[in-house]
């Protein structure tokens, strides 16, 4: 299945995105806070609203979240070969992992702020 999204300005997509982390923690926890999110970047949200990501001027990935399971491999696809993205950074554990696949390795790893958190792992395109 075939995801598309479209252009969104900051406002609708941190609208989206506050959303999303209210009714997941799982998105919460993966996801900065709407208004962290610079408003210099471009961004992207489904027909429906319940998924998108953003390309920052740099080419890093931020902000992907779905609340529709299953969409993610589509976005991140959508992101590399359409929107430019070619970096990005998440928490250690499982999003490491499943960027791999898509090409992604990682460049660099730093402590969480937060002791006994999970590292930070920066990521590029190979």
């Amino acid at each position: 299945m075939t995801i598309y999204v479209h252009p969104a300005s900051w406002s609708e997509y941190t609208a989206a995105l506050d959303w999303a982390r209210s009714g997941s923690e799982r998105i919460k926890e993966a996801t900065s806070k709407p208004e962290e999110m610079p408003r210099g970047a471009r961004y992207y949200l489904t027909n429906d609203f319940q998924s998108g990501f953003g390309v920052a001027s740099d080419g890093t990935l931020i902000g992907l979240f779905s609340t529709v399971k299953g969409r993610g491999t589509d976005l991140v696809w959508d992101a590399v070969n359409h929107k430019g993205a070619s970096k990005l950074d998440c928490f250690d554990g499982f999003l490491p992992e499943y960027y791999k696949q898509f090409g992604f390795m990682e460049t660099e790893r730093v402590a969480n702020w937060v002791q006994g958190e999970p590292d930070v792992v920066f990521m590029s395109l190979v």
